[in-house]
């Protein structure tokens, strides 16, 4: 069978990163010339929608924020706020649910098209059947878990500063300007900062589904370049290594870990690996599969995703019936 390596421009990684850097900062808007550059599709739609989730977030931070300085201003002393205050301000579960909803939303609207077009980069006359069982159970479930690792990011950084609050003797209403004015809580920069990883997060995400369900992908491989002194030289390890479609990458973590991801900023990966992370996958391709008719390559297509969906699906009836084993 032949197969060949899709033409791709080669990634702009180092430009991308310092785009990204840029961008977060407010120091500079130029992102979408670096997203195109580094082979992201619909670079202008996707900065729109960073710029979207970004307002969306930041209105819920700051609502979340005005929330946390009223419970603390209803106090006269840290102590009692530490004893009495604190849980409440600690288990706002109404954070996760809003972040989480917003996430999934964004995820739900964005991913679809983002696959129908990266399926058309592997096959043009193909588009998308819809989203499999596993990726949109990953949306549910990644998207529940951003909203709870942000809520748990704002307990530790609100706990720090009652700390220092305690220890240095200051008054209810220091500290609640601390909060309102730490730079650590800024809403802005820490939605744009999430608002950009995630969107990114998301066409990785979707370039894997886009392979999944093209029977002319073959095997992927793991695309890296620009400068060293800009670049974590486990990633530029990294480039060029090709498994096929349906298996995990190897990579070696910063931290001496081996961690097995299916694709670039995969979630189960540490913030280490995937904060700006210009690496992408590039699709390798069967010459011989589209060489098929339209209708063969079609009913491929559907063969494969419902091969997929079979799959997740036994999977998940297994887990749910050990965990039920475990609690009975």
């Amino acid at each position: 069978m032949m197969i060949k390596l899709k033409k791709m421009r080669r990634c702009s990684c180092d430009e991308l990163i310092k785009a990204i850097d840029a961008y977060v900062t407010k120091a500079d808007d130029d992102i979408e010339r670096a997203l195109r550059r580094s082979g992201f599709a619909n670079p202008k739609a996707t900065r729109k929608q960073i710029t979207e989730l970004e307002e969306e977030l930041t209105r819920i931070l700051e609502e979340d924020t005005a929330f946390v300085v009223n419970i603390v201003n209803d106090y006269d002393d840290l102590r009692t706020i530490y004893n009495e205050a604190w849980p409440e301000i600690r288990d706002r579960e109404h954070l996760t649910q809003r972040l989480s909803r917003r996430f999934e939303q964004t995820f739900s609207e964005i991913i679809p098209d983002y696959v129908d077009t990266y399926i058309k980069r592997t096959d043009p006359e193909l588009s998308s059947l819809g989203l499999t069982h596993a990726t949109t159970a990953w949306i549910q479930d990644w998207s529940y878990e951003l909203g709870e690792l942000m809520r748990l990011t704002d307990n530790r950084q609100l706990e720090n500063i009652l700390d220092e609050g305690l220890r240095d003797g200051l008054s209810v209403q220091e500290v609640s300007e601390k909060i309102s004015d730490s730079g650590i809580r800024d809403p802005g920069y820490r939605a744009r900062r999430a608002a950009t990883t995630e969107i990114l997060r998301a066409h990785n995400v979707a370039q894997q589904e886009s392979f999944m369900q093209s029977p002319a992908v073959e095997s992927k491989m793991w695309r890296h370049s620009g400068w060293r002194e800009y670049s974590r030289q486990n990633h530029i390890d990294m480039d060029g290594q090709i498994v096929k479609k349906d298996e995990p990458f190897t990579l070696v973590g910063a931290d001496g870990a081996v961690y097995y991801p299916m694709y670039p900023m995969d979630s189960m990966l540490p913030a280490g690996e995937t904060i700006n992370c210009g690496c992408i996958e590039q699709p390798i391709v069967s010459e011989d599969v589209l060489g098929l008719s339209l209708e063969e390559r079609q009913r491929l297509q559907e063969e494969a995703i419902a091969e997929l969906d079979e799959d997740f699906d036994r999977q998940l009836d297994e887990q749910n019936k050990r965990l039920r084993a475990r609690s009975s």
